[in-house]
């Protein structure tokens, strides 16, 4: 932790998934103040309960329709990068390399 790793887990993936895996139950978080990151989370989560509910009404599952993606296309990026990069030039696809 001297090192700046505050959690004691190495890695951003694997302490999100340490996250992921030890949530618990549901909390009251009407208290609470989001920050930026946190919006995006509870949008997706928004997300894939609408998805969720729109499958179980008999709508197609996520992922299955037009427009659509195939997996193998698919990437994450992890990394810190200046306020200016523009976040959809940092695909694998594009193979730029980000200088920090």
């Amino acid at each position: 932790m001297k090192q700046g790793d505050w959690t004691g887990i190495e890695g951003i993936p694997t302490q999100d998934m340490a996250m992921w895996e030890s949530m618990g139950p549901i909390s009251d978080r009407s208290q609470d103040h989001p920050g930026s990151s946190d919006l995006a989370v509870a949008q997706f989560r928004r997300m894939m309960v609408a998805a969720a509910q729109k499958m179980q009404d008999g709508g197609p599952a996520l992922g299955t329709t037009d427009p659509h993606t195939p997996h193998a296309e698919l990437a994450s990026f992890e990394g810190v990068v200046p306020k200016t990069t523009d976040w959809r030039e940092l695909g694998i696809a594009s193979n730029k390399k980000v200088e920090a």
